[in-house]
């Protein structure tokens, strides 16, 4: 029985992928990239794209997971380490989204700043996914695509009367190096591919795979794009000022005064997609550490999410530093495990299907 389904992986591409790019990646992509943002998007998403595609093409030529190509390649002693590896840097890939979300939640879905420790039930929440694994990534992107839809849709129908999108113009009017410093600065929003390796053996090719989950992953792409062109045609120069994107671009809306702001019901929707896809990487590293150690997940995935947490904690007040260092030191770890080595898998020895 497979643990995910191709049609979950799909869902996930469509819904659980944009989320994580509706906070505080706008703004770091307008701060470089200024009003070419989407085309250092558009750079991001052909290269993750091509990774996608390589990972897809590697689980048509065989049955394999990652950890049994390693082993068959270089040796069970080498896949574990390459797991260790993996399992730390899937762990830095959660700990910038736990802090962004965090941040999110006290000052967005609060009308008092409450203390941090408002947020640690998303732990629990975390640590039951951790425990069961890759089949409960599968049903979270099976709830997550309606949801997103149909949040998504309405933000963007309430926002789109207020942007002026010729403020995108001129396009490639900002210098190539900027515009590639954007995409380079951006690379820690981008590890989905490295998501889709270690689905690898967890999930059986089927008739047109591929085609399925590159159009799921366009869409998904789609979706940022469109968000980034109505953020910055909406905030414009300010646009780098703009922390928590998904909750400033609807606030301008004059439908529903009387009522309130209504649009936070969709926001409140969009949040629980996003609580959805903080959980992944914790997760695949949580796998990570199982498949290296030999172990059960109960005890990595206690450790995992009490790390989290403490670190969350102890940088309460150190986002901005935080961010600078992952988005503008580590860019090129981040492009290494998300892009370069999820394409390597390719050629690692395997055992072909018909074999």
């Amino acid at each position: 029985m497979d643990k995910i389904k191709v049609r979950q992986i799909c869902f996930f591409f469509a819904a659980m992928m944009p989320v994580s790019k509706l906070l505080v990646y706008p703004a770091t992509l307008v701060y470089n990239s200024r009003n070419d943002l989407l085309l250092s998007a558009f750079v991001n998403c052909l290269i993750e794209g091509a990774a996608v595609a390589a990972v897809m093409l590697l689980s048509k030529k065989t049955e394999m997971s990652l950890f049994e190509l390693i082993g068959n390649t270089f040796g069970k002693i080498a896949a574990k380490i390459v797991y260790g590896l993996f399992a730390v840097f899937f762990f830095a890939s959660a700990l910038l989204p736990v802090m962004e979300q965090k941040n999110f939640v006290l000052r967005v879905l609060y009308e008092n700043v409450p203390s941090i420790i408002s947020f640690a039930p998303f732990f629990f929440v975390c640590f039951y996914a951790c425990v069961k694994g890759f089949k409960s990534i599968g049903r979270m992107a099976d709830i997550a695509l309606p949801v997103f839809a149909s949040a998504f849709a309405v933000l963007i129908l309430l926002a789109v009367p207020h942007a002026d999108f010729s403020a995108l113009l001129p396009i490639a009017g900002v210098p190539a190096k900027d515009v590639l410093k954007g995409s380079l600065f951006s690379a820690n929003w981008y590890t989905d591919a490295a998501f889709l390796l270690f689905f690898l053996g967890n999930f059986k090719y089927e008739k047109r795979a591929s085609a399925k989950v590159l159009s799921a992953y366009a869409a998904g792409c789609a979706a940022v794009l469109l968000f980034l062109a109505v953020f910055y045609g909406i905030f414009s120069d300010i646009a780098v000022r703009q922390q928590n994107a998904v909750a400033q671009i609807s606030k301008y809306t004059t439908s529903f005064t009387s009522l309130g702001r209504v649009d936070y019901l969709f926001i409140f929707a969009i949040a629980l997609v996003m609580v959805f896809r903080l959980c992944v990487p914790a997760q695949i590293c949580v796998h990570c550490v199982c498949k290296a150690l030999g172990c059960k997940p109960f005890i990595p995935a206690a450790a995992v999410n009490a790390l989290l947490l403490a670190l969350s904690i102890f940088f309460n007040y150190s986002f901005l530093e935080v961010q600078t260092l992952f988005t503008q030191k580590l860019w090129f770890i981040f492009a290494l495990f998300a892009y370069l080595l999820p394409a390597a898998a390719l050629l690692l020895k395997r055992r072909e299907k018909h074999e």
